[in-house]
Order: C-alpha cells, then structure tokens, then sequence
C-alpha cells in the first residue's frame, strides 16, 4: 500500500504490528530519532559529556554516550516531518505503521 505523503508536513507515526523485520525495526529506530522528545535524553547526555581523548593502541580514542534505542512496541508512536528521504521510508515499513 503506497502512502501519499507530500513533503513539508508533520505527520503522527504509529506501531500497530509486531516488527519482525531487522531492517525495518532499523528504519523504524531512525525515524523514531527525528522526534525530539525521542531523542531529548540523548541530547540532554550529550550536552553534559565531556570528551577525554587519550591514547589507546597507538590510536587516539574517545569515549562517547552510548546510543538510544526506543522502544518500537505496538502503540509507539512519534510525529515524523515528511521530507522526500522519510516518505520512501515511510513506504517501506507501511505494513507495520499506521499515519496520521
């Protein structure tokens, strides 16, 4: 089922079957990210994480914050802005999401 979407609009995603696709799961999680208060916490990390670089094998290594996974359960749910990138992939996982 093609979703007819047109760019520059907010749109409101939501789970409504069990993802049993990596790659969706995967395209999901991306999409989900966009959302700001998705990704609030690992910005809020981020702003108070300090970057020691040091010397590790040779190499200068850097510890970073660990990335966020959310939670893609049935009912989950983000508002995504359409750009042309996020319709194409709002096209592919169409089976799992419903839009509103």
């Amino acid at each position: 089922m093609a979703i007819n979407l047109k760019p520059g609009n907010n749109v409101r995603v939501t789970i409504s079957k069990t993802i049993n696709r990596d790659s969706a799961r995967k395209t999901l999680e991306r999409l989900f990210m966009k959302d700001k208060t998705i990704s609030q916490p690992l910005e809020a990390r981020s702003r108070n994480f300090k970057e020691l670089p040091k010397r590790r094998g040779g190499q200068i290594w850097t510890k970073r914050p660990n990335k966020l996974h959310p939670g893609l359960g049935r009912g989950a749910s983000a508002t995504v802005k359409t750009t042309p990138q996020s319709i194409r992939d709002l096209n592919s996982v169409a089976d799992f999401v419903t839009i509103a």
